[in-house]
């Protein structure tokens, strides 16, 4: 390195710079190395591409240096130099990891190669390979072509291959497979692969400014950050209303060993930033086609998510159709695995993490593996479902639990905190078994007591003390666990549901007590698409009608003649819990809860 730019070096460590321009000299290479620290500029970046190939890059980012920028709206950064920089996955040639760009290519080829390299020591890296074969390999690195993919969708089949023309949006995310075998050479004390741990180089263009990535109501993205720093992910949610403000992180088993759907055991956490908090994901075996089979009894990790790394993706889902949106503000410089966030940015004190309330309550079903739930409280949450604050669940298993909201399973509950209250749970049970409710942790409050409800057996136990187990039989469980901090000395009768609709003439789910007195069966067939209503006695049927939860008569049919059994299709209706209510000729008025989920 050059005695000028060494200079420059030691005053990156103090100083922010208003525009930087790299450029090789008549004489041979210029490049500014950055190592364990900051560098900020406020204006934009012009990089020259090198002739030595041992120092090609123009900016080396190492041992966690980041690299941020000043508010702006494009990406002003300019000329074919590289910057350079270093992130590891953790999957060895077997399982997935989420990515996104961090750099953009200067290329006209627009393959991986031109973008991801193999590092061969602290400034000389050399292009990946790609195969065609099923396994990528550590030395050299080699990256599978074939697992390459982005996602913007509903369904399995929504899986979109990249291969090598690999002409990513900044902010979109991609899927790509690790490598087997280990490579043992070390730079700045690490080791390139131990085994199952790859480090790539990330080389192009610096990515800066506003990106938007397309994303559809009621579908699900992949999407990743897109910047040569890390994001304060926490802020970056509650700046997308496109989306439900929870970010969902794929997690697996450690060290797989097939390429088959069906052996995969892997499975979406969830982090929330009204709670500020990640529930890990519960491991499952899907089908070929990507049906959830079963949960293999493993949970993943609990991962600090407040802050997402350098190149890494997740998925979002829409709660309108928009654009997810990238801004240099959601930017700062926070390492990875430390306890203390360290960064430079134009407002530092808007980046100060806020402890939220909040406990942890495992739920073990039938010995076979645990859902972990978060209960969280916030002065600015509701009981019903809150945007960035609640976090539904992903690929729900047959036998599974959540907390009850908006008829639906949720993996964490954000709410006001209460007092006399008794917080709803939910059990799907596939079959009988054993359901153990435990405690597993406090944070930043500590109640004198945490009581589990059973309503039907009339006990409440405290979880502090100790856990409940119960022997459930098959079926879905509502209205029977809750979970309080100030119980009645005498628990009172269960507690019915506030039902959202408001018209006079949506049944209460009150009126479902009424079904065997009416002599009505009303099952919802699924797998056929039908409603289906069986008449048991001698009274006759008036009139049926269907209304969402929001109110709104989604059919009303008058009935004439004498039939006893009927069936409604329900093959157009979006998934969902709906109120069927039943009018028979003696004038009783029932209704029932159905639940509509189209089978794969």
């Amino acid at each position: 390195m050059k005695p000028v730019l060494f200079f420059l070096f030691l005053c990156f460590y103090n100083c922010s710079y208003g525009q930087l321009s790299i450029s090789p000299s008549a004489t041979g290479d210029s490049y500014v190395y950055i190592n364990n620290e900051v560098l900020f500029v406020e204006g934009d970046i012009i990089l020259k591409r090198n002739y030595n190939p041992h120092t090609e890059a123009s900016l080396y980012l190492r041992s966690e240096a980041q690299l941020l920028q000043g508010e702006k709206e494009e990406n002003k950064n300019t000329g074919d130099g590289l910057t350079s920089l270093f992130q590891e996955g953790t999957s060895n040639a077997f399982d997935y990891n989420y990515w996104s760009l961090p750099v953009a290519n200067t290329s006209a080829n627009k393959a991986i190669s031109e973008i991801i390299y193999e590092p061969l020591g602290v400034t000389r890296s050399q292009k990946v390979l790609v195969t065609s074969d099923l396994n990528g390999t550590a030395a050299p690195l080699t990256i599978a072509r074939r697992w390459l993919h982005k996602f913007s969708g509903s369904d399995y089949m929504d899986w979109r291959f990249i291969g090598d023309h690999f002409d990513l949006l900044p902010g979109e995310g991609f899927t790509m497979k690790g490598t087997n075998g280990t490579n043992s050479n070390t730079i700045n004390g690490i080791q390139t692969n131990p085994g199952g741990s790859q480090r790539y180089d990330f080389r192009g263009r610096p990515n800066d400014g506003e990106y938007q990535v397309r994303i559809m109501e009621n579908q699900s993205v992949l999407v990743g950050n897109p910047y040569p720093s890390a994001i304060h992910l926490r802020r970056f949610l509650f700046e997308n209303p496109n989306t439900t403000g929870i970010a969902y992180f794929w997690d697996s088993k450690d060290n797989g060993r097939s390429h088959y759907l069906s052996d995969y055991e892997g499975g979406y956490g969830a982090y929330s930033p009204g709670a500020n908090a990640y529930v890990p994901a519960v491991f499952k075996k899907f089908q070929n086609q990507g049906n959830v089979l079963e949960a293999t009894g493993e949970t993943g990790d609990i991962i600090p998510r407040e802050f997402a790394p350098i190149a890494q993706g997740f998925m979002l889902i829409g709660s309108a159709d928009g654009y997810v949106n990238f801004t240099n503000s959601s930017r700062i410089y926070k390492k990875e695995n430390s306890e203390n966030s360290q960064f430079k940015s134009l407002s530092e004190n808007q980046f100060l993490t806020e402890v939220t309330p909040n406990l942890r309550l495992d739920v073990e079903i039938n010995n076979l593996y645990t859902r972990p739930l978060i209960l969280a409280f916030h002065e600015d949450a509701t009981k019903n479902a809150d945007w960035a604050m609640d976090a539904i669940t992903l690929n729900r298993v047959s036998s599974d639990a959540g907390w009850f909201i908006d008829e639906d399973f949720y993996l964490i509950n954000v709410m006001p905190f209460p007092a006399e209250e008794k917080i709803p749970l939910i059990i799907n049970m596939a079959s009988e078994g054993q359901i153990v409710f435990s405690l597993k942790s406090t944070k930043a409050f500590e109640p004198e007591k945490v009581f589990l409800y059973d309503s039907e057996k009339n006990i409440q136990t405290d979880l502090k003390a100790d856990s409940y187990k119960v022997i459930l039989p098959k079926g879905e469980y509502e209205q029977r666990f809750f979970l309080g901090f100030n119980m009645p000395a005498t628990p009172p009768e269960g507690t019915e549901v506030e039902q959202p609709a408001a018209r006079k003439d949506v049944p209460t789910i009150a009126e479902e007590k009424a079904l065997p007195e009416a002599g009505l069966e009303i099952f919802q067939n699924n797998a056929e698409g039908l409603l289906q209503l069986k008449v048991l006695q001698e009274s006759g049927v008036d009139q049926v009608s269907l209304f969402d939860l929001k109110g709104s008569k989604i059919f009303s049919h008058k009935i004439s003649g004498k039939e006893k059994e009927f069936s409604f299709s329900t093959n157009g209706l979006s998934d969902g819990v709906y109120i069927f209510k039943v009018t028979t000729s003696d004038k009783k008025q029932v209704s029932k809860k159905i639940r509509i989920k189209k089978q794969q």
